[in-house]
């Protein structure tokens, strides 16, 4: 290889790695984002008479979202928007929709209280035409079970589409079938542990750093252990139909994600199922605190543990760690 296309080749593997370098931590919230959102119920087990369909009664749901935007001081507004499920988390203007509602929060990080927006699609309400157009879009016709789509936008307030962020939130319907089947219900946690390396276990304080009077406090560059603790039952059996005729006993796995305004995770997603083994998935993860350099200028570092079902089901929990020498 000639000396000119020698320095080409350099050039390009520097660029490249320059390139990989740059890339942001996706379990490193900086700017506005979309963290977890939340139905309750998040299942409906509806009793059906094949004999007439369309007598069915839908019981009320509410959507919750958390959101983080941790690179400013602004108020946000939303939107949610219940409709069949599309590949890009949003509703198709050709099918149906359902508006449930929309409003305005103040900072997530820095208001005097909570800000959690939340929406109610009450019973009736247009729901029926978009579980149709589920079903009818269903390879299995709803025979286990369908999710529709809650679709979300949040903009800064006063902001326009380029600013605009959104998600989604699978709500799921399922026929009564087996007469035993029940509904899912979100999952929980009893408590997460803290191991800062002596052995000794304590719980980690939950709530935003702006409602924690006492956070943890860790130096810069100091780690940490966190494992989520379950309470008894937190992983619910369910029966699944199967096309025999019969049913099938399952055991929910849970799944973490683990989220924080800096730092780095040893593993940003935890749980699961078994692996080929049969051994369980292993639930734990570290943190470690940024160094002096990449501390915010308070202090604080606000980390966010999102808890996951195989089946729509989810619960979130909000902690802060002070850093600083």
């Amino acid at each position: 290889m000639s000396a000119a296309r020698v320095a080409i080749a350099a050039a390009a593997v520097a660029v490249g790695a320059a390139g990989c370098g740059s890339f942001e931590d996706p379990a490193i919230v900086l700017d506005l984002r979309i963290l977890a959102m939340s139905a309750e119920p998040p299942e409906q087990v509806v009793p059906f008479d094949p004999a007439n369909p369309l007598d069915v009664t839908f019981a009320p749901f509410e959507v919750c979202m958390l959101v983080a935007d941790p690179g400013a001081d602004r108020a946000l507004e939303w939107s949610m928007t219940a409709c069949p499920p599309a590949g890009d988390r949003r509703c198709e203007p050709d099918r149906p929709s359902v508006a449930m509602g929309r409003g305005r929060i103040e900072d997530p990080e820095t208001a005097g209280a909570p800000q959690v927006a939340c929406a109610t699609l009450p019973e009736g309400g247009g729901l029926l035409a978009v579980l149709q157009d589920t079903i009818a879009d269903d390879d299995l016709s709803g025979f286990g079970g369908v999710d529709i789509n809650v679709s979300v936008r949040v903009v800064p307030a006063g902001g326009d589409e380029t600013s605009a962020v959104y998600g989604a939130k699978g709500v799921r319907f399922s026929p009564q079938v087996p007469a035993e089947r029940v509904a899912n219900r979100n999952p929980t946690l009893e408590r997460i542990d803290v191991d800062r390396g002596d052995g000794a276990l304590v719980p980690l304080p939950l709530g935003r750093c702006a409602d924690q009077a006492a956070p943890l406090t860790l130096a810069p560059g100091a780690s940490i252990e966190l494992t989520p603790v379950e309470p008894p039952g937190a992983r619910e059996d369910y029966l699944v139909p199967t096309f025999e005729g019969g049913v099938r006993m399952f055991t929910e796995n849970l799944k973490y994600q683990w989220l924080a305004r800096g730092g780095d995770w040893t593993r940003a997603n935890t749980g699961g199922p078994r692996d080929g083994a049969g051994n369980p998935a292993q639930l734990d993860t570290g943190w470690e605190a940024p160094p002096t350099d990449r501390v915010p200028a308070d202090g604080l570092v606000s980390l966010w543990v999102i808890q996951r079902d195989e089946r729509g089901g989810l619960a979130w929990f909000e902690s802060c760690v002070r850093v600083q020498p």
